[in-house]
Formats: C-alpha cells, structure tokens, sequence
C-alpha cells in the first residue's frame, strides 16, 4: 500500500485556507481525538484555524453514537479543525455540507454515483462509502469545529464488512487504485467553498437545494 505523499498533495492543492497545514500520523487513536487534544492545550495556536489531520490508521476511530470506524492503511481518515462564529446549533448543517462536499466530487470528478443517507453518510447505491463526524469545542468565547471524516478508498473491506452493513470502496467501484492526495485535495476544495459562503451567509437553503438532490432517507 503507498504511502500518503503530503509533497504530491501539496501540488494538487488548491484551497486558500483549509489543508495548508497538514499534520500527518503514521497511526493514531482518532483524528478527531487527536484535534480536541490540540485544542485543549493552554495556549490556543490560531494556526489551527483549516488545519487538517491525517493518518494511515486509526485504531478508535469513531462514528456516530460512539460507534468504532474501524480505518486500515489505504484509506482517507482524516479531520479539518475550523475556529467558527456558527453557533453550535448548526452542526448538523455543517455535518450535511461536508458529506455533500465529498459526495459531490465522487460524482463530479471520479464518476462514481454517491447519495447522502441523513445525516452523515455517504453510500454508493446501497453500500457504505464514508460518513461524517462533526464535533465542537468551546474555550472560553472560541468555538472550534471538529469535522472528521472517513473514506474507503483503496483500503481492503473485509475488516470492516458487517452483516448489518454493507461496504464498499472507491477501489472496488472503479476496479482500480485511485490518487488519494488528489481526492484529499478535492474534497477540501469543494468543502471551503460550501463552508465558506455558509459561515458568511448562514443562507443554507441554496445549499440545501443542491444537497436533497443526492439525499437518501431511506438507504
């Protein structure tokens, strides 16, 4: 399995704030775990402000309700940390604009045909692709937003394949190995131009146009 290259990502990047800093870790707990470390230490770096989180392998990566999102090497597993003015009401909303940020350049760029199951996850016809985890944190008047997220890219299924659902990766859609410092950089383009426009406007219902397009109830 190749190594993630932060050298190649960096020339595929075109996001102006959101990914410029990337901490990148062999294996770690959670990398949402690891963003609500950094912001807990005393002395809040704003630095931290689109840093974003990357490792081969969790070993306690977590969904939604706590669940265990179990992240072996080949795969995208990581976390954007934003210091935000949204309230924390709007999480969910936030939550939607990342998985549609994905989902949108999965159908767009790669061709394969995802749809949002509400509220976090992303599947391809009915098979699970990846899914959201949008946490917040509050130091005295600051509020951070911890946005993870998990795609199966060219990592193996059989280690996460279950009898109560069914999972699939990009490399099983395409029958082929696919750049994941492009995606990585994709995504994170298409999610600050949707994060951005919402965090100035907190006009969702455009948003949300494009989103219920893809959205799936019922998967």
């Amino acid at each position: 399995m190749k190594k993630f290259s932060i050298s190649r990502y960096k020339k595929f990047l075109q996001t102006k704030i959101i990914g410029r800093n990337i901490i990148y870790l062999k294996e770690i707990d959670s990398t949402n775990n690891y963003a609500l470390r950094l912001i807990k230490k005393k002395k809040i770096n704003k630095s931290y402000n689109g840093t974003v989180i990357l490792a081969e392998t969790q070993k306690n990566g977590r969904g939604q309700q706590e669940r265990l999102w179990i992240s072996p090497p080949g795969g995208l597993w990581f976390t954007i940390m934003l210091e935000t003015g949204l309230e924390e009401k709007k999480l969910p909303e936030i939550t939607l604009i990342a998985a549609y940020s994905a989902a949108s350049v999965l159908n767009e760029k790669y061709g394969i045909r995802s749809n949002i199951k509400w509220p976090n996850d992303i599947y391809h016809c009915n098979s699970k692709l990846g899914g959201i985890l949008t946490e917040v944190e509050k130091i005295k008047s600051r509020i951070f937003l911890i946005v993870g997220m998990g795609i199966n890219v060219n990592n193996s299924i059989e280690l996460i394949s279950s009898r109560d659902i069914k999972v699939i990766s990009t490399g099983m859609i395409l029958g082929k190995e696919i750049e994941r410092e492009n995606l990585l950089s994709d995504i994170l383009f298409e999610f600050e131009n949707n994060y951005n426009y919402y965090s100035k406007t907190e006009d969702f219902n455009s948003t949300f146009s494009q989103i219920k397009k893809i959205l799936d109830y019922d998967l």
